[in-house]
């Protein structure tokens, strides 16, 4: 996973770097709101928004038999 993730994540946020134009980073929110602390609300209600849905809306034991269902379809294993 590290591998292949850390270079990605450092290629996308240099192109984001690259594409920006100088000093107009987050300017969607800044330009809405005039104030420049209020992306961190937003990135919070964001990050919080995603956690509950995974929370309560991932069964993770059901993911696991289900996981564990496939790869033995696919290695030709009835259960």
């Amino acid at each position: 996973f590290g591998l292949f993730q850390a270079p990605y994540y450092a290629f996308s946020q240099t192109m984001m770097a690259e594409l920006s134009p100088p000093g107009f980073d987050n300017m969607a929110i800044i330009d809405k709101t005039g104030n420049n602390w209020q992306g961190f609300p937003f990135l919070f209600a964001l990050c919080t928004g995603a956690s509950l849905v995974i929370w309560f809306g991932v069964d993770v034991t059901k993911g696991r038999r289900d996981a564990v269902r496939w790869a033995n379809a696919q290695r030709g294993h009835p259960h």
